[in-house]
This record gives structure tokens, sequence and C-alpha cells, in this order.
């Protein structure tokens, strides 16, 4: 069975709550996926924009080498979503070597981010989502993939993430040009070809572009 790639807002916003805007929706999956609760630190990278490396990375439950970006992530505490199979994740929320965090997913409308010098608070933190859609948008997926603590900015604790550029949930590399949403750029399409953090799926009931805010959700274990 193949997963579902068209859903409503309502639907989407479920979905994120439970898998990082994929997986509670899944109706099926070409490949396995263990979905947990993990505490600790851990990078929230939804808002973040990436940089292609010119490297290539593995990911779980595929062959393929998907182009790497790097993205720097504000560091968050507290319980988040993961894949513990999906990205390069080991089967558990043990952290990577070396003091190192995962790139995990949790609700948040308001994320420190590198276009607005970091502010941890007010209208310059707001993380709404955006659906990215034209010929040459670009997206990168940080979610379950190991980063490395890059210290502060700001007074902000970041890490440096190792992505995939264009690998949808299904470890699978789809297109350029591929529809996606995306919580970085405050709903600037602009941001769209700067390899965002994003997820590709279409929204049934809104025609893109559209802009629309993320709720607060807290989780626990």
């Amino acid at each position: 069975m193949k997963m579902s790639r068209v859903i409503s807002l309502t639907s989407l916003m479920g979905a994120i709550i439970a898998v990082s805007s994929a997986m509670a929706l899944a109706q099926s999956s070409s490949v396995p996926h263990e979905l947990r609760i993990c505490t600790g630190d851990f990078a929230l990278c939804a808002a973040s924009t990436c940089t292609p490396d010119k490297k290539q990375i593995h990911v779980n439950n595929t062959t393929t080498l998907f182009d790497e970006s790097q993205c720097t992530c504000p560091i968050f505490t507290g319980p988040a979503i993961a894949d513990v199979l999906g990205g390069n994740m080991k089967g558990t929320c043990k952290p990577p070597p070396h003091h190192g965090v995962w790139s995990l997913y949790e609700l948040n409308s308001h994320i420190p981010q590198e276009i607005n010098d970091w502010k941890k608070n007010g209208p310059k933190a707001i993380a709404p989502a955006f659906i990215c859609t034209g010929d040459e948008v670009q997206f990168s997926n940080c979610w379950s993939f190991a980063c490395v603590r890059a210290g502060k900015i700001n007074g902000v604790p970041v890490a440096t993430c190792f992505c995939a550029i264009q690998e949808n949930p299904e470890a699978e590399l789809v297109p350029p040009g591929t529809q996606f949403i995306t919580q970085a750029g405050q709903c600037d399409q602009s941001i769209c070809t700067q390899y965002p953090i994003g997820a590709p799926f279409q929204i049934d009931d809104i025609p893109p572009p559209a802009c629309f805010p993320i709720p607060e959700e807290q989780l626990t274990k």
C-alpha cells in the first residue's frame, strides 16, 4: 500500500502532531517506520533553510544516495517526535556519538530563525506553515537525521544537521518542482528555492501558495 499524499488542512494539523506532517496519515508505506516520543535535547529544523554541501548522504531503508545539505537549527529540550527507523537513526532515541543531537519534530509556532537573527520571541520568531510551489522549488528533509552541536548564535544553542535533499517520507527521491510545506521563511515565496526544511504534501482545500498558522501542542511521553 502507498502513503496518501493529498490531505485536508484539518488532517494536516493532526498529522503534524503525530508524525512531523507525515506519518499519522499513512494508510500504508513501502518502508518501515517506528514513531517514538524522545526526550532530551533535539534540533528543531522546521523553520531552517539549508545549503547543499556537494556530498551525498545515506538514508535508512533505501540504497539511494541523496544529495546532502547542511542546516543550522535551534536546539530545544523536551519531548519530540522521532521515526527511529527513518533518516539515519539507529532504532533508538539514544543521541548520536560525540554529544550530538537528532533533528526531531514538535508542533511549535515560534522558532528562532537565521533570517531574523535568531530572535527567540515575538513576530520575528513566528513560524507559520507555507505551501511552496513552482518549477524550481526544492526542499531538505532533516527529520530523524543526526546533527552536531555548533555552540550558540545570539544566545540560541544551535546544531548543524546533515540532511537529505528531495527525500520524501518513503525514502524516495522526488524531482525539483515537487510541492511541499515548510515553516521556513515566514511565508516568503523566495525561501522555496533555498532548500528549506519541508514535507512533500498537497492540501486539497487550500490552493497554493498559502500561509497558515501552526498550533502549539504539548507532547508527553
